[in-house]
């Protein structure tokens, strides 16, 4: 038995002391924590009745969309519980945009960008439930329920869908429109058996997938722009289509997809001739490449196909001066030229082609000043120099800003030449020049 023996403390009460003393001793009712109680877990049928009454009286929708949610996460729930959830989370969705709705259709202030994301949430809700729905059972097979009426709650709001994407792209968010052009196009109507299908009469469509195509480029989502440029270059004009597939070869440059990149460009040359981008592109690759034939045949192929530019003859040139054929270089140059006179480049080549052969002629001539043969190789040489003077002179009143381009060669050709002025000239001019 417990006794108790009253102490009588200076400065403290009885009752205190006690107090105390309780308070010491384990096991008392004083100093027993409380025990947390565990939060009610809700029934899922409650939870999906909660989510009705919520639509029914257009209120509470946040509140029992946040509820469901956070069901998802229960591991007990079978595949056709979570596609359920998925869905009435959509209808959620809908729900509170048709609240924005109204308050536009009444003139009171609304959130457009919450109005057109709440759409987007929906149909993220409507793949997710269809996603689930597909899911075979132990068997492997598919007992598909929810289809026809995702499908019907996607078309039913398919144009505000595109008009979501019009008002982020009015505001050059293309990241934000991307999506919804993005959905617009993916979930297009099914065809109707024995008529013209839907999809060809979807007078939006070619507008949608242009929009998707430019808003993935322009914010740099070069995946999405590959999903649909394709389909947007079906659709569009030749001249518009010339410069969608140009946007192909950039995305696939961006991905780092060498093989499409270069598939890409080859596409291009061969259903766009005239547009001039794939051509170089794809003869720069093939001289990177070393691939001078293949540069060549190239260009032929368009000199054939569409009479020849400028261009495709400078590539010609370019290829016969690196395979050091000099003669067949400034005869492609000349041409390059014909077509164009202030063809830098062209001249820079047909330069160059003589500059190398006068190199040669130099270094394969007669060296016994006293032998006839030393007068007429010298003779020769001169001749090349000279040939090589006007087409420098040239490049460098076109390019007198590329004095990398013009300046040594016209310091060997002055030099050889015994042009002491124009040598002087220039060689102050190389001196001047800032060392690298």
């Amino acid at each position: 038995m417990f006794h108790y023996f009253p102490i009588r403390i200076k400065g403290c009460s009885g009752i205190l002391f006690l107090l105390l003393l309780l308070l010491a001793v384990p096991g008392t009712g004083l100093s027993k924590e409380k025990k947390e109680k565990k939060p009610k877990i809700e029934k899922l049928s409650t939870l999906q009745k909660n989510a009705r009454m919520a639509l029914k009286n257009q209120s509470g929708q946040e509140g029992a969309r946040t509820a469901l949610m956070g069901a998802l996460n229960r591991p007990e729930l079978k595949n056709r519980q979570r596609a359920d959830i998925h869905y009435t989370l959509a209808l959620l969705d809908e729900s509170i945009n048709g609240i924005e709705n109204q308050k536009a259709y009444l003139k009171q202030p609304y959130d457009t960008a919450k109005f057109f994301n709440k759409l987007k949430d929906m149909y993220g809700q409507l793949r997710l439930c269809d996603s689930v729905d597909l899911i075979p059972d132990s068997k492997g097979k598919v007992h598909a329920t929810m289809q026809r009426k995702t499908r019907a709650l996607r078309l039913k709001h398919r144009r505000n869908i595109y008009g979501g994407g019009k008002f982020f792209l009015a505001k050059s968010n293309y990241t934000a429109a991307y999506p919804f052009f993005d959905l617009y196009c993916t979930f297009k109507p099914q065809a109707t058996a024995g008529s013209r299908s839907q999809e060809k009469a979807d007078t939006l469509y070619p507008q949608a997938v242009l929009w998707a195509t430019l808003s993935s480029f322009l914010g740099e989502n070069y995946q999405g722009t590959i999903k649909h440029i394709d389909n947007a270059i079906a659709t569009a004009n030749s001249e518009n289509a010339a410069i969608l597939q140009e946007y192909k070869v950039r995305s696939f440059a961006k991905l780092q997809n060498d093989s499409a990149w270069v598939s890409a460009l080859k596409q291009g040359v061969q259903s766009y001739p005239q547009h001039d981008y794939f051509f170089v592109q794809l003869a720069d690759w093939y001289h990177e490449q070393g691939n001078f034939e293949g540069e060549k045949q190239l260009a032929d192929m368009l000199i054939k196909r569409i009479g020849g530019k400028a261009i495709h003859y400078y590539a010609k040139s370019k290829s016969f001066l690196s395979e050091e054929k000099y003669e067949e270089c400034i005869a492609c140059a000349d041409s390059a030229i014909a077509l164009q006179n202030d063809f830098a480049d062209a001249y820079y080549n047909k330069g160059i082609a003589y500059l190398n052969m006068a190199v040669n002629a130099h270094e394969a001539s007669c060296k016994d000043v006293r032998d006839p043969q030393y007068a007429i190789d010298k003779k020769k040489t001169q001749d090349l120099y000279r040939k090589a003077r006007p087409c420098m002179e040239t490049v460098r009143r076109l390019l007198p800003e590329k004095m990398d381009k013009w300046a040594t060669p016209l310091y060997r050709i002055y030099l050889n030449l015994n042009l002491g002025e124009e040598f002087v000239e220039i060689d102050r001019l190389l001196n001047l020049k800032p060392k690298k």
